[in-house]
């Protein structure tokens, strides 16, 4: 899985957001796309989705909100997250509860 990649300092994910849903949460992720499908409750306006993502990743990761960020896709459902002191296998032991392709 490509949609996890260690860095310097944590780890960068690929996303696809699935805003405007009934839960929030991690859905399942997408093999063609290579990205972890993440569902939000918030509508795609004035960034409300990308605030509650970095809420929802901080408490999913136990991490204060400073250490997660979006590096790309702002405006887009397909974004890239850093996760700062976050490493790749924590991150997949995580993940494994949602997803079974890790």
């Amino acid at each position: 899985m490509r949609a996890i990649r260690e860095n310097e300092n944590g780890i960068l994910m690929d996303i696809i957001v699935s805003s405007n849903s009934k839960r929030e949460g991690i859905k399942g992720y997408d093999r063609w796309r290579d990205r972890i499908i993440v569902e939000m409750k918030e509508k795609p306006e004035k960034f409300k989705v990308n605030k509650e993502l970095l809420s929802f990743f901080s408490s999913l990761f136990s991490i204060s909100k400073r250490s997660v960020r979006i590096i790309a896709g702002e405006k887009n459902p397909m974004k890239t997250i850093f996760l700062e002191g976050v490493n790749e296998k924590r991150a997949k032991d995580i993940l494994k509860r949602y997803i079974r392709e890790i």
